[in-house]
């Protein structure tokens, strides 16, 4: 993204495969695709949404990954 968001939510420091997250110190979109058990830093991920299936597909990809994120109707 261009710039930071407005840290808004909850912060949380674990997440699920298939969560969609913003990392407040930048201005970083995540997807979360696998898990390696380990949690998240200070201070913490903010849930913006979730991917319903099939979020392994970005295991094939290494390294950054452009998307297009669409709010579902």
């Amino acid at each position: 993204m261009s710039r930071s968001l407005a840290a808004g939510g909850k912060p949380r420091f674990s997440y699920e495969i298939g969560n969609i997250v913003y990392w407040s110190p930048g201005p970083d979109i995540a997807i979360f695709y696998d898990h390696d058990g380990q949690s998240i830093p200070d201070p913490g991920i903010v849930i913006l949404g979730e991917i319903d299936s099939e979020a392994d597909a970005f295991k094939k990809y290494d390294g950054t990954v452009d998307v297009t994120i669409e709010a579902a109707d």
